[in-house]
């Protein structure tokens, strides 16, 4: 039986190890039925360790790394989590998305069509990203790293008040002279410093611009959407969870097979069974070259 190829997959920012090599290269594997069906219950907002057991399940290469585990995942930049899954939802669904906004605006309302092209939301960057980016302070030389996925895994479990997540998040991105700062130190920074720190961090940063402006169609007010590419996913699989229930009971019914076998297989591999499966049913000769 054919396999679906991975498809190589160049990281926007790479995964930098102890020697401060950068591996950007990766190779994608498609989706089986059970990640898919992972992502489906995962809820509206897949956490960020569901979303590295994702990748860790897809990603089967990573520069010198031959295996890919949720650690390692969780290692990953936040944008290169993201721009990796742009890359599954295009391959799963097509480049194209088309998003639904309401207008914002006081006593219109009107819905809104966006039409978005996932590819150009994160092209490919040939040029290396820095490991952290250098901002220089009147308290010294600060350095930004961007955030990752255990930095969100952290995030998550933190309590606290908005302002407190957000200062646990800068201690853990920021260092300055060497020093590691914690959370009252980031808020003990002058508001000018802190402010450099983040306008370096955003203009420096390689993760896919997420955000999208649009015209309302009624009123031609600003629309303004943020998009979430793992929500995405988990969303549009959702909708489909019922037509995979079906096709594992329908190989199931008639293979035998038990539902982990089936839920191992690529959606590619599962339809093409089923396609087979309806040919011969029907009494269809089978697709010539297919072996």
């Amino acid at each position: 039986m054919l396999l679906e190829p991975p498809i190589p997959v160049l990281l926007p920012h790479g995964l930098f190890d102890e020697d401060g090599r950068c591996h950007r290269q990766g190779e994608l594997r498609p989706l089986t039925g059970r990640e898919e069906w992972a992502l489906a219950q995962a809820g509206e907002r897949p956490g960020p360790r569901a979303v590295s057991a994702l990748l860790a399940a897809c990603l089967g290469r990573l520069g010198d790394y031959p295996r890919v585990d949720a650690e390692l995942a969780a290692c990953l930049t936040r944008g290169d989590r993201h721009h990796l899954a742009l890359h599954l939802r295009a391959r799963m669904y097509g480049d194209r998305v088309t998003l639904v906004a309401r207008c914002p605006a006081p006593g219109c309302e009107a819905m809104a069509d966006v039409d978005v092209r996932l590819s150009a939301l994160s092209p490919e960057r040939a040029a290396e990203a820095p490991e952290v980016l250098a901002v220089a302070l009147p308290q010294g030389r600060a350095e930004v790293r961007e955030p990752t996925g255990e930095d969100d895994a952290v995030l998550a479990d933190a309590q606290g008040t908005r302002a407190q997540r957000s200062a646990l998040l800068w201690s853990r991105l920021v260092v300055v002279e060497g020093q590691a700062l914690t959370p009252a130190a980031w808020l003990s920074l002058p508001a000018r410093s802190r402010h450099a720190v983040a306008l370096a961090l955003v203009e420096g940063s390689s993760a896919p611009d997420l955000g999208l402006l649009a015209r309302c169609p009624k009123c031609a007010a600003w629309l303004e959407l943020e998009l979430d590419p793992f929500a995405l996913l988990a969303r549009e699989l959702r909708g489909g969870a019922a037509r995979l229930e079906t096709e594992v009971h329908v190989l199931a019914f008639h293979y035998h097979w038990s539902e982990a076998d089936i839920l191992a297989l690529p959606r590619a591999r599962r339809w093409r069974y089923l396609e087979l499966l309806r040919n011969e049913l029907e009494g269809r000769p089978l697709v010539d070259g297919w072996s």
